[in-house]
């Protein structure tokens, strides 16, 4: 794990002058713990008497280079592919660093091989140090040997909803996966719900929606079951639309809670959920629980998916922009200016990133820089909408205006 998330591999003067400077930060602390482990730690973790008798052979510990070097070749052989992102020489022109996604490439490993890490914070990007001989464990950065709290065996059901291998634990702290239900009925009934829902019928659409839930409990006698969550999914947005709020915040709450039991806090249905729920929040004007949530969605995203992520621009405007309808200017200038910085490949949102900004700029009485953004945005929106288009008119009225306060400012 620690060749995964590296840069190369830290010389002995290195690893050293990282431990002093470690030792420093933590006796400046209260308890002044230290954060590397220490050799009782470690000996806990000593692999002992692996292959029985006489057959018994010392593990292996592989450098960073050797561990690469394995996943170019089994990459190679399997895929015929070359890696071009990862494991690349600083000086080498292919080398990108911007784009490795360090934090979900560990996320993805740790998935699928079934490992635990201890919740700290991981120093991404930087040297690492392997360590390790015969079958005595030594230390390890930027992860350690003590921070695995858990390796998981990964079973594979032949009945499971979804496809693959997934963590299986016998201490009850990782639930089963749902089982594939042939369930005709509830299927039906679900899809006539969205059918009555699309139809703009809203009570046929509820009721149907609660009856599928209904068989489903009934056959897999539990609520933790997809089939349940898209029931209360699709019965929480029907009672948003009938202006039932607060049933719906409450199913939309359900919703959340059986996609993480199910798939994980940091999984797509969760992220789904998250962003259903604070929608359904700040418009009955719940509106702190509902940022709650869209902070939630902002963090999963970048986790799941990284900083580049084309979704997260329009995220963090419209953070910004629910800032600015408080009245909290300055917080909402943050998210508009973090939404600028972020991938995009849509212009009328890039329009809309900067006009919000220019808009907040100027209330706060820094129009130059509201005219910059404002210019942006009239540009923007002639070569995407045309000079005939309202928002573009709009747009030309406002850099009109506040070039006049530029030029008095």
């Amino acid at each position: 794990l620690s060749a995964l998330l590296s840069t190369g591999e830290e010389s002995a003067s290195e690893t050293e002058a990282r431990i002093s400077k470690q030792e420093k930060a933590a006796n400046g602390r209260m308890n002044g713990s230290n954060l590397e482990p220490d050799d009782e730690e470690l000996a806990k973790l000593t692999i002992s008497n692996i292959g029985g008798g006489s057959n018994f052979s010392p593990i292996t510990f592989r450098s960073r280079g050797e561990v690469w070097e394995a996943i170019e070749k089994e990459v190679g052989r399997r895929f015929r592919y070359t890696l071009t992102l990862y494991n690349q020489c600083d000086n080498s022109p292919k080398s990108n660093e911007r784009s490795v996604l360090y934090m979900p490439l560990l996320r993805r490993v740790c998935q699928r091989t079934g490992i635990r890490l201890a919740a700290k914070k991981i120093e991404l990007g930087v040297k690492c140090l392997c360590g390790g001989s015969g079958n005595e464990i030594t230390a390890s950065y930027p992860i350690s040997p003590i921070d695995i709290v858990d390796v998981l065996p990964m079973v594979k059901h032949a009945a499971a909803y979804g496809e693959g291998f997934v963590p299986c634990s016998f201490t009850g702290t990782v639930a089963a996966p749902p089982l594939h239900v042939l369930l005709p009925d509830a299927k039906a009934t679900i899809e006539a719900a969205h059918m009555h829902w699309h139809e703009k019928s809203l009570p046929n659409a509820l009721e149907l929606a609660q009856e599928a839930a209904s068989l489903y409990q009934r056959v897999v006698d539990t609520p933790l079951h997809a089939g349940v969550g898209r029931c209360l999914d699709l019965t929480a947005v029907v009672l948003f639309q009938a202006q039932e709020l607060d049933m719906a915040a409450a199913n939309a709450s359900r919703a959340l809670a059986v996609a993480v039991q199910l798939f994980g806090f940091d999984s797509s249905e969760a992220v789904t959920a998250h962003s259903t729920l604070a929608h359904i929040l700040i418009s009955s004007g719940n509106v702190a629980s509902g940022f709650k949530h869209l902070r939630a969605v902002v963090y999963l995203m970048e986790l799941m998916s990284g900083p580049r992520y084309v979704e997260l621009s329009n995220i963090y405007h419209k953070l910004g922009t629910m800032y600015h309808e408080i009245g909290n200017g300055i917080n909402a200038l943050r998210f508009y200016q973090a939404a600028s910085t972020k991938c995009c490949f849509d212009r009328l949102i890039e329009c809309m990133i900067s006009k919000s900004t220019a808009l907040v700029l100027g209330a706060m009485g820094q129009f130059k820089p509201a005219l910059d953004n404002e210019k942006r945005a009239y540009g923007l929106y002639r070569l995407v909408l045309g000079d005939e288009h309202e928002l573009t008119k709009n747009s030309g009225i406002n850099l009109q205006h506040f070039t006049k306060l530029a030029v008095e400012q």
